[in-house]
């Protein structure tokens, strides 16, 4: 194998047994104490137990995945398949996530942010595996870092509809014998954005990897603006509803905030190509 094929085959054998090993470990480690952490920790914000018990088993699962591509990939660079560095990076963009959201509700209930194992190792594997084995610039893994971030982004609002739309039930506290008049609440507004809001994080994920994979082609453009206004729509009346229930700043802005800059990129093609670097077009 060529110097970089060694490099891309032991970066993705490592993230094969970081992600699959250790998203299955980690998550076993964590569930019921996270379960038990939020109902006796004073930090714990009320509704994390939605989130721990209804979101974490799908990150635990993403991580799985994410390792078994990795794992498909190593052997693609030690077989010198075309295939190998796109899988790797589909996969590394699944770790990141898994490794990075769980970080969250952890350091809320003031526990170490155990995931951060995954994340961390991944984010090396990203930079490393884009540039010094596939050869992009850092100009453009630069900014496909900054639409993976995005893509979290844009999960962790979803993620935090879920919540709320939890903790804002329309009918609660009501009497349900007595037919209440219709009214208009809070909890309409997450409901009506939890889906759309993952939707523009898989569009922002698939951005990130068609920036890496397929720079040339004109729908990875044309997605990375349709994706950025659907968070923008999103992203900032989930972030304004939860910071009023709240009385507080939400960091749940910056999805919408970072969309709304990166948006800009995608509306001229000029920009675009000077940050997505024309390369020549790779398989999938």
């Amino acid at each position: 194998m060529e110097k970089n094929q060694v490099l891309g085959f032991i970066l993705s054998l490592a993230g094969a047994v970081i992600g699959m090993l250790g998203g299955l470990v980690i998550f076993v480690l964590t569930y019921e104490p996270y379960m038990w952490w939020e109902a006796h920790s004073p930090l714990a914000e009320e509704g994390c137990k939605v989130i721990i018990e209804e979101i974490l088993p799908i990150i635990s699962d993403l991580s799985i995945i994410g390792g078994l591509l990795f794992a498909v990939a190593a052997y693609g660079f030690y077989t010198d398949e075309e295939w190998s560095v796109s899988l790797a990076v589909v996969g590394n963009t699944l770790c990141l996530l898994a490794g990075f959201w769980p970080t969250i509700p952890a350091m809320q209930m003031g526990l170490v942010p155990i995931w951060g194992i995954i994340f961390l190792p991944n984010l090396v594997i990203f930079l490393v595996m884009t540039h010094y084995v596939e050869g992009i610039p850092w100009i453009t893994v630069i900014f496909a870092l900054l639409t993976g971030i995005a893509y979290v982004m844009c999960f962790l609002n979803g993620v935090a509809s879920t919540n709320r739309m939890k903790l804002f039930l329309p009918l609660e506290g009501l009497d349900v014998s007595i037919v209440p008049e219709p009214t208009i609440t809070i909890h309409a507004i997450f409901r009506a954005l939890q889906r759309v809001s993952w939707a523009s994080a898989i569009g922002w994920g698939i951005v990130t990897i068609g920036i890496l994979r397929r720079p040339n082609k004109d729908w990875v453009r044309i997605l990375a603006l349709a994706s950025g206004i659907l968070a923008i729509i999103t992203g900032y009346p989930v972030a304004l509803a939860s910071s009023l229930s709240f009385g507080k700043f939400s960091m749940f802005f910056m999805a919408p905030i970072l969309s709304t800059l990166l948006v800009v990129v995608p509306l001229f093609p000029r920009i675009w190509n000077r940050l997505v670097v024309t390369q020549e077009a790779k398989p999938v």
